[in-house]
């Protein structure tokens, strides 16, 4: 770890502006998360959890303060920037894992290197991060309504980590497991945690928490503790 925080929020408030009114989700929420750590955000259902992750993969900005990422002012980045630090400075993996179903999981996989080299990969970049997931030849070929749930997800693990990011963020990664698989992905996420990947998880499950070195608790669209 650096001095300088890979990710830095400053007095961060986001507010939706709905018919019903406005809907602040986040308040006031200053942080920092060095490059290296594994954390997780907890809270109940409406906490601004979500909301926080938007704003961490920079799939949304807020209505007040800053956020830095890798050094760079989120807010003051062009959509095309924000798009190329999505691609290349942060891996998604979703509850729902999200796969596109006409493809293998090879294919799966592979599809970030497209979008970023505009041609197929010839690396094999995409087999050995499926290899590194558990995935033989064979099992690459398969399509996600061929495979288990534990399996597709380890498929989402490697499709985030393909173009080698900085973040991994998880969003309820072992949310629609069960307990046996759900510590399994778990364990993958330690071990890219300990190669040196910054990992930043959701959970509702304390059992899920305790992989993380620090837990940011969040109430009300604010941190009550971190």
């Amino acid at each position: 770890m650096n001095g300088t925080p890979l990710i830095r929020l400053a007095d961060v408030s986001k507010v939706y502006h709905l018919e019903s009114g406005d809907f602040t989700a986040l308040r006031h929420i200053s942080l920092e998360i060095s490059e290296g750590e594994f954390v997780a955000l907890m809270g109940p259902s409406g906490s601004g959890k979500s909301t926080m992750m938007n704003q961490l993969g920079i799939l949304d900005v807020p209505t007040t303060g800053i956020i830095h990422i890798a050094g760079k002012n989120v807010a003051s980045m062009t959509n095309l920037e924000r798009t190329h630090m999505r691609r290349d400075v942060i891996g998604y993996v979703f509850q729902k894992f999200y796969l596109i179903p006409l493809l293998s999981a090879y294919e799966n996989v592979e599809y970030p290197l497209i979008l970023k080299y505009k041609k197929r990969d010839t690396s094999g970049r995409a087999a050995s991060v499926l290899k590194s997931v558990g995935f033989d030849e064979e099992m690459s070929t398969h399509r996600p309504n061929q495979l288990s749930g534990g399996q597709q997800q380890r498929v989402a693990i490697a499709r985030a980590l393909v173009n080698d990011p900085k973040i991994i963020l998880c969003d309820e990664p072992t949310g629609n497991l069960d307990r046996k698989t759900g510590f399994q992905i778990m364990d993958i996420l330690a071990d890219l945690h300990k190669k040196g990947k910054t990992v930043i998880l959701v959970t509702h499950d304390p059992k899920i928490a305790e992989y993380a070195h620090r837990t940011i608790q969040l109430e009300d669209g604010r941190v009550v503790e971190s």
